[in-house]
């Protein structure tokens, strides 16, 4: 055999294995999409149609649901974002359980309704639904549960609601999700952080009951006079495990963290989908000389919730690291590089955990620079 093709036939070899390597490592998508549907709530068969979809944090992004009440919005990755459906009116069309087929039609208002806070990953947010509901619930569990309202009858403050929901409403069509309502876990508790003056949990008739201690086989729970802020809800039970999810507060709004997310079943050992924890992200990490003998790496970070963060930068043998409390906003972080340090490479490693315990870490490679000579510092 000549040797000449031998290795002309492994060099492309080599070469479309380092090409598939280059493509398998390509950087994280600059955009997710979050879709869902967006129905009345308490009427799953009664789709919201021509209904506007906005995102808190972006307002310039928004999408309209279609004939079957479906929505998809695209949003930057790594980002926090709050979607919420505007009020409306409409004539809207009543489907068919089993394939969506038209069944007759109703006149009504719904009312807005904002969804948890996601932190988009890299990966589609998908089934993220809104239930909204029409005027007579909307103005019955206020009146049930004294919230006090504007003049546009919105909420003075804000409230949360959420529902301890059977893992059997995940990884499912909508009709899956319709098939296995009611689907409420009972037994199961919220605590939030910061702490609230404690849930109230809805019985067996989907009342909200203020002596209720856990929530009935229907898992509905509610906060109904929440302060603005930021609230991570922590839910359990002696059985059962749930994702936490993250609620921005605002006066006005109210915050529906409905199934399939939300207070969502965790199987045993399965861990919650990485779009509903740590509400934060690194934003920016560089390295400037201060002065003649020093060098400082200055790490930004954003946050949407209180956040325990650990800063760590390691520079060829030597390393430091920082930790800190993030509060919603943006914060700086800086670590100093002592004059020894020769390396020019380093990285920056930061762990984010929010108050349910759940991390995330990520690792950036920076630029050191050298420190400026005697004969160029004399200049």
């Amino acid at each position: 055999m000549n040797m000449k093709r031998v290795l002309g036939f492994f060099a492309v070899l080599i070469s479309a294995f380092l090409l598939v390597g280059i493509t398998g490592a390509s950087a994280a998508p600059k955009t997710v999409k979050i879709s869902g549907k967006a129905f009345i709530f308490n009427h799953m068969d009664t789709y919201i149609s021509g209904a506007t979809i906005k995102v808190r944090e972006f307002p310039k992004i928004s999408a309209t649901t279609d004939s079957l009440g479906d929505y998809v919005l695209t949003v930057p990755n790594d980002a926090n974002v709050t979607p919420y459906i505007l009020s409306g009116e409409g004539t809207l069309t009543k489907h068919a359980k089993a394939d969506d087929s038209p069944t007759g039609t109703v006149q009504t208002h719904w009312n807005e309704i904002d969804l948890q806070t996601f932190h988009a990953r890299g990966q589609d947010i998908v089934n993220a639904n809104f239930q909204t509901p029409q005027d007579g619930e909307y103005a019955g569990l206020k009146a049930i549960l004294s919230v006090p309202a504007d003049e546009n009858g919105r909420p003075q403050r804000c409230a949360i609601v959420t529902t301890a929901s059977q893992r059997d409403v995940r990884d499912t069509s909508y009709q899956g999700y319709w098939e296995n309502t009611p689907h409420g876990v009972e037994g199961a508790t919220s605590v939030e952080y910061p702490a609230l003056d404690g849930p109230i949990y809805f019985n067996a008739l989907v009342i909200p009951d203020k002596t209720a201690t856990a929530t009935s086989g229907d898992g509905g729970i509610i906060w109904p006079i929440v302060p603005t802020g930021a609230y991570r809800v922590v839910t359990s039970s002696p059985t059962t495990r749930f994702a936490s999810f993250l609620a921005t507060c605002a006066p006005g709004r109210v915050i529906n963290a409905n199934p399939p997310w939300g207070a969502y079943e965790l199987k045993p050992g399965e861990k919650p989908l990485a779009a509903g924890n740590v509400a934060a992200n690194l934003v920016s990490a560089k390295v400037a000389r201060k002065g003649k003998k020093k060098r400082v790496a200055t790490i930004v970070l954003k946050s949407g919730e209180k956040i325990d963060a650990t800063v760590a930068l390691k520079t060829g043998a030597s390393g430091s690291a920082k930790s800190v409390t993030l509060k919603p906003g943006t914060r700086k972080v800086t670590l100093g590089i002592g004059p020894k340090v020769k390396a020019k490479k380093a990285k920056v490693s930061v762990t984010l955990k929010d108050p349910s315990g759940v991390a995330f870490t990520t690792v950036k490679k920076i630029t050191v620079p050298k420190l400026r000579s005697k004969h160029r510092q004399g200049n």
